[in-house]
């Protein structure tokens, strides 16, 4: 620790050093005019990059470059083709052909976003250098109450370019440990007057075998003297998902088998580990995005300029989830009669009903959300140019809501007749003695189900000061300095009911169908698996409602609020020499503070009493970027960090949720430190020939203090018995020292005749104390892109593969992994003339598997198909 703070220290000091020196050697101070001047050109060389408009992916390629080469820290960018048109139809898959950069596809497209093998909620989203809030749909088990931002959510027409830093500034927001995406959108004073630009399309999924159309219109305007404009883009976009899964709720061992059953294989079937359940899963999903950016900007003079900007985004992420599994781990270890044991795990047995323990528990769910996610952002910022300061002023509001409003949730049960089950990680299967929709139902009495709400907001409000002044101290040339304000506020507010069948009830009164021919194609099951009755949505909802409605009662566990108040304050100094040599360092001081607002049982969930804990957290947070420009095309960068992040805010909570037939329960600490790293970058670029690079980048990690979940079992209160039972409990603690190291390696080149080719690969490594693992972080990572463009036709071809990463602690303590993923996609477009052309794409060409497991492959927790999406639109520009 010790020599990681000596080599920080030693780096900002070599810069405070060379400034000193270089101070003294100047010979004259500027004139106020030099220094007006040179802002004044530094202003207009930005806006000059930044109004470039790129008509062509290798354009927008090179203007990513530039935006890279001209950085003052570690930065990768994606730049939009044309004017609202970028190279993906998500965002977060663009930004998955960066080095270092991979998403998550749990539903078929990225999602989640981790930088430099850090899970997503360690990394921020900033629109346009400010927070924007995000709201979850409420099914996703990775969508927690975090800070960082699905990328879904927003439609990459508005998007002009998007950037990473992977080190920081003191004058860029806190809060990332791997790096920040910088989303910038689009000004009406930099576009043409009365530029109109749209598209339109098709999406057609093969797995749910339904389409929908996409379409986009920006149009902005600006008066003749550029002075005043207003852009406006709307955006629409829809796709229906069917995604086919196999999931295992978890792990438990066999010593609850009775030792007159046929075991075969090897091992003790008493310590060997057992699924808890087996489930086959039918999910359907509408996701349906309508958005509408705007944006003023108002220039009265040189001096002063005014933009108002505005994002609303509506999602509507309504889903029908229906499951059948079987549940050896609930109550049934006594009902088997035969099973197989291999490599510790029981990997086959029969559940019977002629044991004299009874009927074997197998339930098939029903369940129905209602998800609307809303996202809102304003700003109004203004900046001044004075002779010797340039000021920027910004307020600003947004929030986000979403969650589940309501849930319908409905079950039936096995009625008769028992199973057996088998699996090897490549195979799963079951098979039911008697699976027809007439041996699933309920009795009068029998909990049918309920009615559930879990609403969940997001909101921020901030207030912004930077100052930037010319200097003409040797090679000091600009100092910034800022105070920003931020008040963010996190809940989730969770009830429901219990509803009870009044007359016993069987599956075929429900207008039962069955799932799709070929749904579960590609995941290897068998048996009654792959073909099982279905209850009809809208039969379900009218059951539901005839039914005397159970009292409504807060889910004490899964509500709280956060409240967090952060104040910040920076100073950056750059710099840059006559021998090549600049770059920037600064620091930003942090100060949090935090209230936390939950319930607390003084009984282990009879009764709930309100709670709250305050913390508070301060930090300096020094930063050194160094560059050397070796000559014209060759970069060396060098960057030593100090950075947090701060934990998801559910984590914060104190409450825990309780499930009294697993015996498990999870909750939050409101006692968490923050994630502290100290973060080391090098990097060296070779911009060898037009819209060519190869680059590596060093990335080191020294995590001081970061999260973990974990699981100690604690004596609570049963109430489906009346007595104190053992749980196992799951809360995150924090853990000291890990260290992330890893290296990129990227290769871009325009070949000739057309052609050109992208590629890169990152390794990345953890270590971390009693071998914790670290979420996200895959090991190996390869984007390779060859594409076309000549003339008007241009195609393009993305193959992208990451290794296995773990994802989170599942159920009963599972260990997830997420095994290795390969997406291959293609897109090819024509230029029917110069105001109109064509393009044609297909995603997850390889209809590849999402899967699950727990530690070892041959232990399931899920697989998944969503499916391959062909798109075909065409855009225009007047």
């Amino acid at each position: 620790m010790t020599f990681r703070r000596s080599v920080l220290t030693v780096s900002i000091l070599c810069g405070l050093s060379l400034g000193v020196h270089a101070q003294d050697a100047a010979q004259n101070t500027s004139s106020t005019t030099n220094n007006t001047s040179s802002q004044q050109q530094r202003e207009k060389d930005t806006k000059t990059l930044q109004a470039v408009v790129v008509t062509s992916y290798r354009g927008s390629l090179d203007k990513a470059l530039n935006i890279k080469r001209e950085a003052g820290a570690i930065v990768d960018a994606i730049s939009a083709v044309d004017i609202g048109k970028f190279p993906d139809t998500n965002a977060a898959e663009s930004l998955a052909h960066l080095p270092g950069i991979t998403v998550d596809r749990q539903f078929g497209e990225g999602e989640k976003v981790s930088i430099n093998g850090t899970d997503p909620a360690l990394n921020r989203v900033l629109l346009n250098g400010q927070t924007i809030a995000s709201g979850d749909w409420g099914g996703n088990p990775t969508d927690t109450s975090g800070r960082t931002f699905n990328y879904t959510l927003l439609s990459p027409e508005i998007i002009d370019t998007m950037e990473v830093y992977k080190s920081p500034e003191a004058r860029i927001d806190e809060g990332s440990i791997g790096g920040t995406v910088i989303i910038k959108t689009r000004k009406p004073l930099d576009l043409p007057a009365n530029t109109l630009r749209g598209s339109a399309g098709y999406n057609y999924n093969d797995r749910s075998g339904q389409g929908n159309p996409r379409g986009s219109v920006l149009y902005s305007w600006k008066n003749s003297s550029d002075t005043f404009g207003a852009l406006l883009s709307v955006t629409h976009d829809k796709e229906n998902l069917s995604r086919a899964g196999v999931e295992f709720f978890g792990y438990t061992t066999g010593s609850g088998i009775p030792g007159t059953a046929a075991v075969t294989g090897s091992g003790d079937v008493a310590t060997a580990k057992l699924p808890v359940g087996i489930n086959s899963s039918y999910f359907q999903q509408t996701r349906e995005r309508n958005g509408l950016q705007t944006a003023l900007e108002w220039r009265p003079n040189d001096k002063n300029e005014f933009n108002l900007t505005g994002l609303y985004i509506k999602g509507t992420y309504n889903n029908y989830s229906e499951s059948e599994y079987v549940c050896p781990g609930c109550g049934d270890l006594n009902k088997i009669t035969a099973a197989n044991v291999n490599s510790g795990y029981i990997t086959s047995a029969t559940v019977s009903p002629n044991t004299g323990n009874g009927q074997p528990y197998a339930e098939l769910d029903a369940n129905y959300r209602v998800s609307h996610v809303d996202t809102k952002s304003l700003n109004l910022k203004h900046d001044y140019y004075g002779d010797v300061w340039a000021f920027e002023s910004q307020v600003g509001y947004t929030s986000a809501s979403g969650g589940k409003d309501p849930e319908y949730l409905m079950k039936y049960l096995l009625q008769s007749g028992g199973y057996n089950f088998a699996y090897n990680g490549v195979n799963t299967s079951v098979n039911y003695d008697d699976p027809s929709a007439s041996n699933w139902g309920l009795k009068a009495g029998q909990q049918a189900g309920g009615i559930g709400y879990q609403r969940t907001g997001d909101r921020e409000k901030y207030a912004q000061f930077d100052a930037t002044r010319d200097l003409s101290w040797g090679p000091f040339n600009e100092v910034l300095l800022g105070a920003k304000y931020l008040d963010h506020d996190n809940d989730t507010n969770a009830y429901g009911n219990s509803i009870y069948a009044t007359n016993n009830i069987l599956l075929t009164q429900f207008n039962p169908g069955g799932t799709p021919n070929g749904l579960f194609d590609g995941l290897g099951v068998g048996g009654n698996l792959t073909n099982w009755a279905t209850a009809d949505l809208g039969d379900v909802q009218s059951y539901l409602k005839s039914l005397p409605q159970g009292a409504y009662r807060i889910d004490y566990g899964s509500s709280f609020n956060v409240r967090e108040v952060t104040k910040d304050v920076y100073a950056q100094l750059n710099f840059k020499s006559d021998i090549g040599l600049r770059g920037n360092f600064g620091l930003r001081y942090i100060d949090t503070i935090d209230h936390a607002y939950y319930w607390n049982s003084p009984d282990n969930g009879t009764t709930w009493d309100q709670a709250s804990k305050s913390s508070s957290f301060k930090r300096p947070l020094p930063s050194v970027n160094l560059i050397y420009d070796l000559d014209s095309d060759k970069v060396l960068r060098f960057s030593a960090s100090k950075v947090i992040a701060r934990p998801r805010y559910s984590d914060l909570a104190g409450s825990y949720s309780i499930d009294d037939s697993q015996h498990t329960a999870s909750g939050g600490n409101p006692n968490l430190r923050p994630y502290q790293s100290t973060n080391f970058d090098f990097s060296a670029e070779w911009y060898f020939a037009p819209t060519s690079l190869l680059s590596t980048e060093f990335f080191y990690r020294h995590i001081g203090t970061y999260i973990i979940t974990k699981t100690t079992d604690q004596q609570l209160y049963d109430v489906t018995t009346n007595q104190v039972a053992t749980y196992s409990v799951s809360s995150p603690v924090n853990a000291a020292n890990a260290d992330v190291r890893g290296i990129s390696l990227l290769y871009q080149q325009e070949l000739g005749l057309g052609f050109g080719v992208q590629t890169n690969f990152t390794y990345a490594h953890a270590n971390t104390t009693n071998d914790y693992n670290m979420p996200y972080l895959s090991r190996d990572t390869i984007n390779i892109i060859p594409y076309y463009e000549h003339g008007p036709w241009s195609a393009r071809v993305n193959y992208s593969y990451r290794s296995p990463y773990f994802t989170q602690v599942g159920r009963l303590d599972s260990q997830v992994f997420t095994d290795g993923y390969k997406e291959l996609d293609f897109t090819v477009a024509y230029q029917l003339n110069s105001w109109m052309g064509v393009t044609a794409s297909a995603t997850n060409l390889l209809d590849s598997t999402y899967y699950w497991y727990n530690g070892v492959k041959y232990a399931p927790i899920g697989m998944y198909k969503n499916g391959r999406t062909f798109s075909l639109g065409v855009n225009f520009k007047l």
